[in-house]
C-alpha cells in the first residue's frame, strides 16, 4: 500500500518521544489511571499489627486544653501503651520545641507587670511536657519502642523537639516527608536518603524495623510506589478518647495493642493528604507504608523497558499486517488496546501495567492505518468514477458514488438580519489616488470592520468592491441577532467618524452607508465541487441592498426596515423615516433610523 511508510514513521518518532522524552503530561495522565485502579479495586486485607490511634473532633473537645498542653494526655497514653505491651509506639505528631518556653516567658512578663516576684522553682515546674517525658522513658524501660518523627529536607535542619527526640535515641527517630506528584497528590514514598554518607530512615521504616530487620523489608531502591490498602478507615481505628477512658477504667488493653504497631495522629481534622483515594490523614499513609513494607507489597510497575519492548512486539505485528489487511489491522489495533487495559484493570492489586504510552501508540497506529485505508478506498471510488463516467449520466454517478460532500452542499432557511455597507465617495476618492493607495485604505478599513461584525457574531460574506454584505443569526442560531447586528452597524458608523478612519483615508472625508434588514433567508455552501462558498441568497439580500442606497437619499448614515426595529431587545430612539416601496417589492416597506445617526 502506498503511504504504508508513514506508519512506520509515526508510531517509531512516537514511541520515541513517549519513552525517551518522558513528556510530563503523559505522567499525569498515567497518574490519572493508576487512581482511577486504586478506586475500582478498593478495600483489601491490611496487616493486622499496624494499628491507628486517632485524634479526631470529638477527641479534643474531650481534652478541652489547647495541643501545647497535651503533654499529660500523651502520657496517660504512652503509660497505657507500655502496660499493654504494644510494639511501637509512633506518634505522627511534630512536637514544637518553643511552647514551655514561651508559657514561661509569659508568666514572668505577666509577674513584672504586676511588680510579683516569682519563684525560679515555679518557672522551671510550670510546662506540660515534663509528665509526658517521664511516660515515655518508663514506657521505653518496659520494652515498647518509642519511635518519633521529624520534618526535614535535605542539608537542612530538622523541625521537632530536640528533647523529645533525644529520649527516643537518634535510631528510633525518622522524616515524616512524602512525595507527592505533580498534581500534588501523594502516591509514592522516599524510605531512605543517604546524606554525605549517613543514611536517614522515613518514620514508617524505623516502626516497620521493630518487628523485621531492616535487611529484610528494605527494598534496594528508595523510592517505592505505595500500596495502598483501601480509603480512610481501612486500617483499624481506635479512638484516643475511647483508649484513655477504657485505661482509666482499669480495663486490659492488650488485646487491642499488645506486639502492635501503635501510631498516633490526627484522623479528622487535619494532617491531610491527597491520594488516589481522596483527602486521607497522614497517619494512615504511614499505615499503608508499613503495611507495604512488613508484607514487601510495594506496588511493583511493570519496567519501562518490558513494557516498551512488549508494545513494540505488538506494534510491529500490526506494521506488517497492515501491509496486506489494513482494515483487518485496525480492528486488531483497537482490540489490542482493549486488552491491554483489562489486563492492567485486573491484575492490579501488587502488579501495575501502565497504559497511557501504549495506548497512545495504539491510537497513533489505529488513526494512521485508518487514513490511509480510508483514502485506498477513496482511490478506489474514484477509480470507479473514471471507469462509470462513460456509461452512465452525472446524475446517476453520484447516487453511485454518495458524495461525501452532500451533507454540506444542501442548504438552510433561517430568518437572518442581512448588513450591507457601502463606502459614499469612493469613486472620487478612487479616481484621484493611486492604485496601491487604493488597495491599501480598502485592506485596512475591511479589516477593521470584520473584526467589529465578527465580535458581534456575525459572518462577512463577500466584499462587493467598497462595499461588504454580512449576515447574522447563521450558522449557529443566536437569540441577540438583531441587537449584534445593530451593534456592529453603530461600531462601523463610529469607526468610520473616527480619526483613525480619516488617517487611513488620507484626509478625505467618506461616510459609511449601512443598510439592516430582516427575513428569511436561505444559506449554506454555494457553488460547484470545484468551488462553494458559504453564503446567503434570496429576497431579503435584495431588498437589503436596494434599501441601503437609499442612505444617500435621505442623509442617512444607517437605515433599518420594520422588522429589525420589532426584534431589537434595547432601548433605541427610533426616526421613522417613512413608507417606501423597494424596487421589485409590492408591498411597502417602513424604514427607519437613529435620531442621533440622522
Amino acid at each position: 500500500m502506498r503511504f504504508a511508510w508513514l506508519n512506520w514513521i509515526v508510531c517509531g518518532l512516537l514511541g520515541v518521544l513517549l519513552y525517551l522524552g518522558n513528556p510530563g503530561l503523559i505522567e499525569d495522565a498515567e497518574n490519572r489511571w493508576l487512581d482511577l485502579l486504586f478506586r475500582h479495586r478498593g478495600a483489601v486485607a491490611t496487616d493486622s499489627r499496624v494499628v491507628i490511634v486517632g485524634i479526631d473532633q470529638e477527641t479534643l473537645s474531650w481534652g478541652a486544653r489547647p495541643m501545647f498542653a497535651w503533654g499529660p494526655v500523651y502520657a496517660e497514653l504512652a503509660q497505657a501503651a507500655g502496660q499493654a505491651s504494644a510494639s511501637v509506639l509512633l506518634f505522627d505528631l511534630i512536637f514544637s520545641p518553643t511552647s514551655e518556653g514561651v508559657l514561661r516567658d509569659h508568666v514572668r512578663s505577666l509577674a513584672e507587670e504586676l511588680g510579683e516576684e516569682v519563684s525560679p522553682n515555679l518557672l522551671r515546674a510550670i510546662g506540660f511536657d515534663k509528665p509526658f517525658r517521664a511516660a515515655l522513658l518508663k514506657m521505653i524501660n518496659s520494652g515498647t519502642r518509642l519511635v518519633l518523627g521529624f520534618a526535614w529536607e535535605r542539608n537542612q535542619p530538622v523541625f521537632s523537639d530536640p528533647s523529645l527526640l533525644h529520649i527516643a535515641r537518634r535510631e528510633n527517630t525518622g522524616y515524616y516527608n512524602i512525595s507527592t506528584s505533580r498534581d500534588g497528590v501523594s502516591r509514592s514514598i522516599e524510605l531512605f536518603s543517604d546524606n554525605a554518607g549517613d543514611r536517614v530512615l522515613a518514620v514508617s521504616a524505623v516502626a516497620a524495623a521493630r518487628l523485621a530487620s531492616l535487611s529484610v523489608i528494605l527494598p534496594a531502591q528508595a523510592a517505592q510506589h505505595i500500596n495502598f490498602r483501601g480509603p480512610r478507615n481501612t486500617f483499624t481505628t481506635l479512638q484516643l478518647k475511647r483508649l484513655l477512658e477504657s485505661h482509666r477504667a482499669g480495663e486490659s488493653l492488650s488485646d487491642q495493642l499488645a506486639g502492635k504497631i501503635v501510631l498516633v495522629g490526627f484522623t479528622g481534622i487535619t494532617d491531610f493528604k491527597a491520594t488516589p483515594y481522596g483527602f486521607m490523614p497522614g497517619v494512615e499513609l504511614h499505615a499503608s507504608i508499613i503495611d507495604n513494607l512488613l508484607n514487601h507489597r510495594f506496588l511493583q510497575r511493570v519496567k519501562p523497558v518490558r513494557e516498551m519492548l512488549a508494545i513494540a512486539l505488538i506494534l510491529l505485528l500490526l506494521l506488517f499486517a497492515s501491509l496486506r489487511y489494513p482494515v483487518q489491522s485496525v480492528i486488531a489495533g483497537i482490540v489490542g488496546a482493549i486488552v491491554w487495559v483489562v489486563v492492567s484493570l485486573v491484575g492490579f492489586d501488587g502488579f501495575y501495567l501502565p497504559v497511557a504510552r501504549p495506548l497512545l501508540l495504539l491510537l497513533a497506529f489505529v488513526s494512521v492505518s485508518g487514513l490511509i485505508a480510508y483514502r485506498s478506498i477513496y482511490v478506489d471510488r474514484r477509480r470507479v468514477r473514471q471507469i462509470f463516467s462513460r456509461y452512465v449520466s452525472d446524475s446517476v454517478l453520484h447516487q453511485v458514488l454518495a458524495s461525501d460532500d452532500r451533507d454540506f452542499m444542501q442548504g438552510k432557511r433561517r430568518q437572518l438580519c442581512i448588513m450591507i455597507a457601502d463606502i459614499r465617495g469612493f469613486t472620487t476618492f478612487s479616481e484621484k489616488r493611486d492604485a496601491h493607495e487604493v488597495v491599501k485604505f480598502l485592506n485596512s478599513y475591511f479589516s477593521v470592520v470584520t473584526e467589529i461584525i465578527m465580535r458581534h457574531r456575525g459572518v462577512v460574506d463577500k466584499f462587493l468592491g467598497d462595499g461588504l454584505l454580512a449576515f447574522f443569526n447563521a450558522p449557529v442560531e443566536d437569540g441577540n441577532f438583531a441587537d449584534n447586528a445593530l451593534k456592529a452597524a453603530l461600531e462601523i458608523k463610529a469607526y468610520s467618524d473616527s480619526t483613525e478612519f480619516r488617517a487611513i483615508s488620507y484626509g478625505d472625508v467618506l461616510k459609511v452607508g449601512i443598510a439592516l434588514h430582516v427575513g428569511d433567508s436561505v444559506f449554506g455552501n454555494i457553488g460547484s465541487t470545484r468551488k462553494t462558498e458559504f453564503t446567503v441568497i434570496g429576497d431579503t439580500v435584495n431588498t437589503c441592498s436596494r434599501m441601503e442606497s437609499l442612505n444617500k437619499e435621505f442623509k442617512t448614515s444607517i437605515i433599518v426596515s420594520g422588522k429589525l426595529t420589532e426584534l431589537v431587545r434595547q432601548q433605541m430612539d427610533w426616526h421613522f423615516i417613512g413608507k417606501r416601496s423597494i424596487r421589485g417589492k409590492t408591498a411597502e416597506i417602513e424604514l427607519y433610523t437613529i435620531s442621533d445617526q440622522e
